[in-house]
């Protein structure tokens, strides 16, 4: 909507405001035309939109279908997003009916998806007669044309089996090998290369560019006698800050607005980068695809100075020690980095393992190790099934009122003050008005509670003492990593009041009193005590958890076991007071809300309520393993027979592990495994999965269970891009039948379901006689 026209008081001649000025009492018609002006703005923003109604890009999305059918394109439902364009470029893609090119941007259309389409008739194999070869042009035998070498892949020929690069393509969607027909019928998500068929290939994660960070450094190798050429010292470094392994993405380069449509080329997909396309000087690899390396000026606290390209991995090495090297790449097996590389690594040039995330910067001197140590940057890409956690995304801008009163911005960046996020919190109990902590960075930042200044210990515990809301949240775009070496716990300044007006003054404070976290990666330092949650203490009205990831842990370790599970929140009666006089004076119920957000088992005791959207729960229980003792979300003081807090799912939770609540309601959850609910009179939980471990559930609608409906995840740890993702395996009934008519659980909102049938449809008014589409699925 606009803003509201100029008041109607202001537009009178200056006579009228005169006259009005001098009436007993005065401003009297100023005082009657106010009250009718928010109408008179109303039908002014009403006209407004009616002119704007009649543009696909800017009208109201009810209005969608109705364009649509001026157009006679076919109704869908789903993404506004994809309804807009698809009826926006109904025309243009008329015009190339039948063409590859239409065909990937319409899916590009109706799913925000990555795309690429295939003619599998041109992967058939030809058995040629030797005395009448088909030549791929000029009329020449393939292998004397120019620029063809032993390596090359001839339609119809041989796999060359010297180059990894091509052989990397084997089985992918730009596989240039040749098969032999598959005569079966179309199954879902499956390739059939036969004559009539033309597979629609889609890449379903959503790649997450990481804003420039400092990598871990691992040590360094010396290499005592290098050849002439070689590197003399080799920097380890894992790509995460934190040094966990990540599967390295590259960046979408698709462009929906080139015209004429231009087919999808193998390196500018958003998938994982094949480790074979990076190596430098070689046939098939293309490094310049998917890592860049440049200079940066260190002394620059901002770094505002990085030379930011469109590769999903980048280096930013000091411009003191490398100015005007020119580096090279190499694809590699990182797992074992501590064995000298085979052939050895030269002096400029990067091992890199996308795999799991590691690379080896080759180096002539100690000095331009410890240079890189120090001072290396990094850029990197990850996929993940949608923005549930903590992702650099695009954010509003920082509140600047709550509550009726002006808040109090600080910001924080980790070049200008490393300890910044610290002394943002310094003496925090004597702010009187809101305070707003923005991190504009996603370095790692450390936070030690028993150091911050004006820190209460309580109970022999840290403890934030709070006067006013508390906000700490990401900026627009970035994924700041907070490493706490104690729990965090809040409580209010004053609970006890000496005099009955003091102490409704503390009750009306504690009233509002609230802490957002919003975007922020949640993690334990190394001495982090052990068996201890991330948050200890919420004596507030209100926690909320918004886009946040409380890292439950359990990642895939390289040697294949998975690290231990670690729990977010354990939240008790009583809500952590020493004193009885506080904790009978706090009259809040706290309320716990995880939105968007993915967290480890949360202990949380019934005084408080606790609510969900779009939010994911790991106790590292997936489909198959048994959780009888292990929970997800249950009472703090008695996990095993206690009762956790009464619960709302507003839309979308995944739960990994058991659940024991007062009560439950809510709609589109699924329960992996078993869900108790001790009050089961009282709410009712809509279009979910349950496990059918015995549950204890409230009245149910539209609801499925397992085993007899099947259950599968594309992967059930975290840390791995398809975390939490439904796989096409899973039962029809899971995947479209949640809310919206869609998938259930924490990704639901995306409309995965319509957009794969909106596509189905759509496309079928532009096949070609005789051409049958399979929607192939990539990630």
């Amino acid at each position: 909507m606009t803003s509201k026209p100029v008041p109607l008081y202001q537009r009178l001649p200056e006579i009228y405001k005169i006259r009005d000025g001098e009436q007993s009492p005065p401003d009297q018609l100023k005082s009657y035309l106010g009250i009718f002006e928010d109408v008179f703005g109303s039908v002014h923003d009403n006209i407004e939109q009616l002119y704007r109604d009649l543009f696909i890009e800017t009208c109201e999305p009810w209005v969608i279908p109705y364009i649509g059918a001026l157009l006679g394109t076919s109704v869908l439902s789903g993404d506004t997003w994809t309804l807009r364009a698809g009826v926006a470029d109904t025309i243009a893609l008329r015009r190339r009916k039948g063409t590859i090119g239409a065909i990937e941007l319409l899916a590009f259309n109706l799913t925000k998806w990555g795309a690429h389409v295939v003619e599998l008739r041109e992967n058939l194999a030809w058995h040629h007669h030797l005395n009448h070869q088909r030549p791929d042009a000029g009329g020449l035998a393939p292998y004397s044309l120019p620029g063809v070498t032993m390596n090359t892949v001839i339609r119809g020929g041989t796999v060359p089996l010297r180059d990894p690069a091509m052989l990397s393509l084997l089985g992918t969607p730009f596989d240039p090998y040749a098969y032999y027909a598959d005569v079966r019928p179309p199954a879902p998500g499956a390739l059939r290369i036969n004559l009539p068929n033309l597979a629609i290939f889609l890449w379903r994660l959503e790649g997450f560019r990481a804003p420039v960070s400092k990598p871990m450094f691992r040590g360094t190798g010396v290499n005592g006698a290098p050849a002439p050429g070689e590197a003399g010292f080799a920097a380890r470094f894992d790509v995460h800050p934190l040094g966990e392994p990540v599967r390295l993405f590259n960046t979408p380069r698709y462009r929906p607005d080139r015209q004429p449509p231009v087919v999808t080329q193998v390196d500018e997909t958003p998938g994982p980068i094949p480790p074979a396309r990076l190596t430098s000087n070689d046939q098939a690899g293309n490094p310049g695809a998917y890592v860049s390396a440049g200079i940066y000026k260190p002394a620059n606290p901002l770094a505002d100075n990085l030379l930011i390209t469109d590769a999903g991995l980048q280096f930013h090495v000091p411009e003191a020690n490398f100015t005007g090297d020119t580096w090279t790449f190499r694809g590699a097996n990182l797992c074992a980095w501590e064995t000298p590389l085979r052939p050895p690594l030269n002096d400029r040039e990067i091992a890199i393992d996308p795999v799991i995330g590691r690379v080896v910067l080759g180096v002539k001197t100690a000095a331009e190790a410890a240079a890189l140590q120090q001072n290396l940057l990094m850029l990197f890409t990850y996929g993940a099934a949608g923005p549930v956690g903590s992702h650099p995304v695009s954010r509003p801008g920082p509140p600047s009122t709550w509550n009726g009163e002006v808040v109090t911005l600080t910001t924080v960046r980790f070049r200008d003050n490393p300890n910044g996020l610290r002394d943002a919190l310094a003496n925090i109990q004597n702010f009187t008005l809101p305070l707003v902590i923005e991190i504009d960075d996603s370095f790692v930042h450390d936070l030690d509670l028993s150091t911050v200044p004006g820190i209460f210990a309580e109970g022999g515990q840290s403890n934030l003492r709070l006067n006013r809301t508390l906000i700490i949240r990401a900026t627009s775009g970035n994924r700041p990593i907070v490493r706490l070496a104690l729990p965090l716990r809040f409580r209010p300044l004053n609970v006890v009041g000496a005099t009955p007006p003091e102490q409704a003054q503390f009750d009306a404070v504690t009233a509002n009193l609230m802490v957002r976290l919003e975007g922020l990666y949640f993690t334990r330092a190394a001495g982090f005590p052990a068996g201890q949650p991330l948050i200890a203490r919420a004596a507030l009205n209100r926690l909320e958890i918004t886009g946040c990831t409380l890292e439950p842990d359990g990642h895939l370790k390289l040697d294949g076991t998975r690290a231990s599970i670690n729990e977010s929140l354990n939240l008790r009666t009583g809500y952590g007071f020493a004193l009885p006089a506080e904790r009978a004076a706090f009259k809040e119920t706290p309320e716990v809300a995880v939105d968007s957000s993915i967290t480890g088992p949360l202990f949380i005791d019934q005084p408080y309520t606790l609510t969900f959207n779009r939010a994911i729960v790991d106790a590292g229980k997936g489909v198959d393993a048994d959780s009888s003792t292990t929970f997800a979300l249950t009472s703090a003081s008695d996990p095993v027979n206690g009762w956790g807090p009464p619960t709302q799912i507003a839309a979308g939770l995944t739960m990994f592990g058991r659940m024991r609540v007062e009560s439950a309601t809510g709609r589109g959850g699924i329960w992996v495994h078993r869900l108790e609910v001790l009050n089961n009179q009282k709410g009712c939980i809509k279009f979910s999965y349950f496990s059918g471990e015995s549950d204890r559930l409230p009245q149910t609608f539209a609801c499925v269970k397992g085993p007899a409906v099947r259950l599968v995840f594309s992967s059930e740890i975290f840390g791995r891009p398809s975390y939490a993702q439904l796989a096409l395996a899973a039962d029809f009934l899971i995947r479209e039948r949640g809310p919206e008519d869609d998938q259930m659980g924490a990704f639901g909102f995306l409309l995965e379901s319509h957009r794969w049938h909106n596509l189905e449809i759509r496309i079928r008014e532009f096949m070609p006689v005789g051409i049958r589409p399979l929607l192939v699925p990539v990630t």
